[in-house]
């Protein structure tokens, strides 16, 4: 969670305007990487104010670029080198470098292609790296990003469908419920393509890697880290099954790398450049970065913050930019954000006033954290997952002008007495960082060692900071396809 997250309500009526007009004003344009002609609603000059007119959302959506300089030039080196080979050479490109820990890659009208910190980490070598890019570059090219931009205006409408919703029997804190719900489903749907326009992206992808100079393999086998990833967490998660964020909006099967690597059979073999790749990766942030705060097991630390609180028993907590998120198997729902205030000077009036104006909250009182913090909470109701249910909202001081740190917990039908007396619990226990809070709150960082002789595959591991250190050397390391010899150069994963 960034350090000032604010939730705004999208005008609809703008929208609601503006969809029509989308929808009918459709320019016939000549796809760039089949020679068809397509029909948009986006000629190529309003693909590029759109993909500005959007970017600095991307950023604030995903926390802001990596603060790695190396890294960040390292993806924008590697992105226009492919871009260099596409049918859209001299147009400008945009390569982005998220400050985020899922493995994600996407790309937006006008050529903003965006990857993140954790599929970095993932990838093996530059070869990987190159195909991914080059596969959302083909999306650029082939006009993907602009053909979906109709199905975005009706995403969008979607989201604030569920906004309205929530904001009916919550007021502002209603309407966040229904953005963390609706609006993540309407993000989901607006970034999936087509099957048929995925292959497309695939084939372009390894057009590219060929042309660049690479060995087109690498997507196919960067596929196959992707669905070892999945397995992984699945497995440490207790899950049957889990997608990661980037099979999620471009879906991935066995069959789909099979035909990757059938693709690129045709072609010449090229360049993988592991030792330029792990160069550019060493001293990378693996996991969440000290920017947006850690989840510590049902705790969550943000060092930049200077706060920290203890989620009831039983959550899994999820760290957004925007917001923390909890859940739990049987319907409880956390959230944790920070609020600015026009007016109020006291957490009650806040509450009340500012935050929940629009509805009458019940037993509202107050209260005060461990740390001596000023507080006020009460009951109300929420429209969740298009059910009403009970919540509890709360306001705390955080001691920065204007700004309250605010709570929402819920239970889909109604809160026992043992939910409130949990909730309150977790209220009162934010406080301020101790020394052992922040010696927890130290980021994980990627750290290339070069095996020295005597050194095995199981000391290596048993390095690596992270829990579960052995899944993940393998793993990050592929050593199922490349045995740990002497000499050769391994991802760890430690703590500065």
């Amino acid at each position: 969670m960034r350090a000032r997250a604010r939730f705004r309500q999208p005008r609809s009526a703008v929208l609601l305007v503006a969809l029509p007009i989308a929808l009918a004003a459709c320019t016939p344009v000549r796809n760039p990487a089949t020679g068809e002609l397509q029909y948009t609603s986006m000629s190529p000059q309003e693909e590029v104010r759109i993909g500005r007119q959007e970017h600095p959302k991307v950023l604030a959506e995903f926390g802001g670029e990596a603060k790695e300089p190396r890294a960040r030039a390292y993806v924008q080196e590697i992105g226009q080198k492919v871009k260099g080979v596409s049918e859209l050479a001299q147009q400008p490109f945009t390569f982005t470098l998220l400050d985020s820990d899922m493995v994600n890659a996407f790309a937006l009208p006008g050529g903003y292609v965006y990857v993140t910190r954790g599929l970095l980490a993932l990838a093996d070598d530059e070869a990987e790296v190159a195909g991914v890019l080059g596969h959302e570059v083909g999306h650029v090219t082939a006009r993907h990003t602009a053909q979906r931009y109709d199905r975005a205006m009706l995403g969008q409408l979607g989201a604030i469908a569920a906004t309205i919703a929530g904001g009916i029997l919550g007021g502002e804190a209603g309407a966040q419920l229904g953005q963390a719900v609706g609006g993540t489903l309407a993000t989901a749907y607006v970034q999936g393509f087509s099957r048929e326009q995925e292959l497309e992206a695939d084939r372009l992808g390894v057009r590219y890697l060929a042309r660049a100079g690479y060995d087109p393999m690498a997507m196919a086998s960067f596929l196959d880290a992707l669905e070892g990833e999945s397995r992984l967490r699945a497995r440490l998660e207790g899950q049957k099954d889990t997608v990661p964020d980037w099979l999620r909006t471009h879906p991935r099967t066995k069959d789909r790398i099979r035909e990757a690597a059938a693709a690129a059979a045709s072609k010449e073999g090229g360049a993988r450049d592991r030792e330029r790749f792990l160069a550019a990766i060493d001293g990378l942030t693996f996991g969440e970065s000290p920017a947006q705060g850690f989840v510590r097991g049902s705790r969550f630390i943000h060092p930049d913050l200077d706060v920290r609180f203890e989620a009831p028993a039983g959550f899994t907590l999820i760290n957004r930019p925007n917001a923390v998120l909890g859940r739990t198997r049987d319907g409880r729902f956390l959230q944790f954000d920070l609020g600015e205030t026009q007016r109020s000077a006291d957490p009650a009036s806040y509450l009340q006033q500012e935050w929940v104006a629009r509805q009458r909250l019940e037993r509202v009182r107050a209260i005060t954290t461990e740390d001596g913090r000023r507080g006020a909470l009460g009951l109300g109701r929420v429209n969740f997952r298009n059910k009403p249910a009970a919540a509890m909202f709360a306001v705390v001081e955080s001691g920065r002008p204007r700004q309250f740190y605010r709570f929402v917990l819920l239970r889909e039908g109604g809160l026992s007495p043992a939910d409130l007396a949990a909730y309150e619990a977790t209220v009162r226990s934010l406080r301020r960082l101790d020394a052992a809070d922040r010696a927890e709150a130290r980021p994980y960082r990627i750290r290339i060692h070069t095996v020295r002789p005597g050194e095995s595959e199981a000391s290596l591991a048993a390095r690596m900071a992270i829990p579960n250190g052995a899944e993940w050397f393998a793993l990050l390391n592929d050593t199922a396809r490349r045995p740990i010899r002497p000499g050769e150069k391994v991802k760890l994963v430690v703590r500065e």
